[in-house]
């Protein structure tokens, strides 16, 4: 990395703060600070589901399994796809209609306090730990890649995200959830396509991939892959779709705009990892010597798979680009996991009558602050560890629960005749479930249905996964439905009432004086604020050594200025 490229990542740092600035003032309530008070235009909420379902893993991690594997890395994004496309069809207008502002408010009506409580105090440990290890994983690459200390490093991300969230809310997270959503789409957009030219075109990449393309390498027996395929498909279903994640559609003005924002996430998550996974591929094709090429991340080298062929293949300050849209990638997710978590505290722990709302919004931005600097702490004594073993625990654990959680939250909505205790004691028995199959099956012992064949790592490692989620979707969600046996009409009234309510609202359209109305100052200033972004591009283009790489950035400037046109214009066109 060079001066130039250390300066990019240095200004977007900046921009994206004076973004964040821009927008604190929409945030003027506890409700606007919690979900914007259900004004977000429909574009809004989609760019947030879809910046929020990816991390900088994606170019790091994913990127080196495209880079090994090929093709199936693909599955776990359109995996996403799929869940959000469901989502239009069922999901997404059900949730917004249930007129709630936090998730946990959904599991609260539909399972009562015990439940809404254990679903709290689980989610807090565990998107804080995720948070860390997005944190982590993102201050590992920059601080490989520039040279600086870990240390600095997560200190200044950790903060800028912080800051992020806490200014305003809501607001400021997916207003820069737009902006970021731009940049990356700019980038990978113009990188994927000349990386696809630089390849040959699909049919020589597939043909001159070291190993097979579609299956990878290690894998001998198709019928795992296939259902190995087949359970990614059915967890990010799970994950996209349950009620602990529908917060994404509680921003839409109705059920109308909540349809439309998965739609558009669906679309992007079609396109966008196509995109992403095209460098890693042709590095593999051109017979990239990663570990050479990068010993500082000595085993690790396989992840910087898609920053080599920017760094061969693009011009001067493209490096850069990427890496401040892998910081982006971690923004997005980071900054909306602490709102999120300062919405369920307000609304689900702390909120009681006597509370103001200028008192809920200050309690909201101080412990956004609180949860951004544990997250930011954690992730610092992560990197004070010596080894993986620590991060292998810390995946266990969130893996532990967030099958258990996903499958309860999710039937919430689509079986009505269960107890309340169902909630709760499902996450138990989930629990339980990944407990002895992460511990107790091993691929590697089968049966002799086998033959003389051993499975590989990987086919033992997918095949236990398959299982895995195979005996949730059996076991934990047959026990969910199961416990409709012992369902008997509450004998309480306000919970019979509550549960009343939650499955009239459910089917019930929002009527005109629920209906926000639109403010076209927000696409207006969002409009403003990347065509300036693509302003401070420019520079780039006189930078660039030969006339290919002042097309390429000429390309990336090109995408992020016609989006900020576009959505100016957009703001002119919207009155109601």
């Amino acid at each position: 990395m060079n001066a130039l490229d250390i300066t990019v990542i240095a200004l977007y740092l900046l921009f994206i703060v004076w973004a964040a600035w821009c927008f604190r003032r929409y945030a003027q309530s506890s409700s606007q600070f919690i979900n914007g008070g259900g004004s977000m235009p429909w574009w809004m909420a989609g760019a947030t589901a879809f910046m929020t379902q990816f991390s900088a893993w994606t170019f790091t991690g994913a990127a080196g399994k495209a880079f090994t594997d090929g093709f199936p890395v693909l599955v776990l994004f359109w995996g996403n796809a799929l869940g959000f496309f469901i989502a239009c069809l069922f999901f997404a207008a059900r949730y917004r209609k249930l007129r709630v502002e936090t998730s946990m408010q959904v599991i609260a009506l539909r399972f009562g306090k015990p439940t809404e409580q254990l679903f709290t105090w689980l989610q807090f440990p565990l998107s804080t730990l995720t948070a860390a290890i997005w944190l982590n994983g993102l201050a590992y690459i920059l601080a490989s890649m520039t040279g600086f200390g870990m240390v600095p490093t997560l200190l200044i991300t950790g903060t800028v995200i912080t800051f992020i969230s806490a200014s305003g809310g809501a607001w400021t997270v997916n207003a820069t959830n737009v902006i970021q959503l731009v940049l990356i789409l700019a980038i990978t957009l113009v990188t994927g396509c000349f990386a696809l030219y630089t390849g040959g075109g699909p049919g020589n990449i597939v043909e001159r991939f070291p190993v097979d393309f579609w299956q990878g390498h290690d894998m001998n027996l198709w019928q795992i892959l296939l259902f190995w395929i087949a359970m990614i498909l059915m967890q990010q279903v799970l994950s996209t779709n349950n009620a602990i994640t529908c917060y994404r559609f509680l921003v839409t003005r109705n059920e109308h705009e909540a349809r439309r924002a998965a739609f558009l996430a669906g679309v992007l998550f079609v396109v966008g990892p196509v995109l992403w996974f095209i460098p890693p591929w042709v590095a593999a094709t051109q017979g990239a010597d990663l570990v050479g090429q990068y010993p500082q991340l000595g085993e690790q080298a396989g992840n910087a798979a898609y920053l080599y062929f920017v760094q061969q293949a693009m011009p001067a300050g493209t490096v850069g680009l990427t890496l401040a849209a892998m910081v982006a990638a971690t923004i997005a997710p980071m900054s909306t996991a602490l709102n999120r978590n300062a919405g369920i505290f307000i609304r689900n722990v702390y909120q009681r009558p006597a509370h103001g709302e200028a008192h809920l919004l200050a309690m909201g931005r101080w412990v956004t602050l609180l949860n951004g600097a544990l997250a930011t702490l954690t992730a610092w004594w992560m990197a004070e560890q010596e080894g993986i073993g620590f991060f292998e625990l810390a995946m266990m654990v969130s893996s532990l629960f967030l099958l258990p959680l996903s499958i309860p939250a999710l039937l919430a909505v689509v079986v009505r005749q269960t107890p309340d205790w169902a909630g709760w004691s499902t996450v138990l028995v989930g629990a339980a479930v990944s407990l002895i199959f992460y511990i107790g099956f091993n691929p590697v012992a089968l049966p002799a249905w086998l033959g003389a064949y051993t499975l590989t790592e990987r086919e033992a490692s997918d095949l236990k996964f398959g299982v895995t989620v195979l005996a949730h979707v059996v076991f934990t969600g047959g026990f969910f439905i199961g416990t409709r046996v012992w369902y008997s009409p509450t004998r309480n009234t306000e919970r019979r009432q509550q549960l009343t309510l939650f499955f009239r609202n459910m089917y019930r359209p929002l009527q005109p004086d629920e209906i926000a109305c639109v403010d076209p100052s927000q696409a207006r200033r969002l409009g403003a604020l990347v065509t300036g972004m693509g302003l401070l591009l420019l520079p780039l283009l006189l930078l660039a050594e030969a006339p290919q790489g002042r097309w390429l950035h000429a390309a990336i400037v090109g995408t992020v200025l016609i989006s900020g046109l576009a959505l100016r214009h957009w703001a002119g066109s919207s009155r109601t």
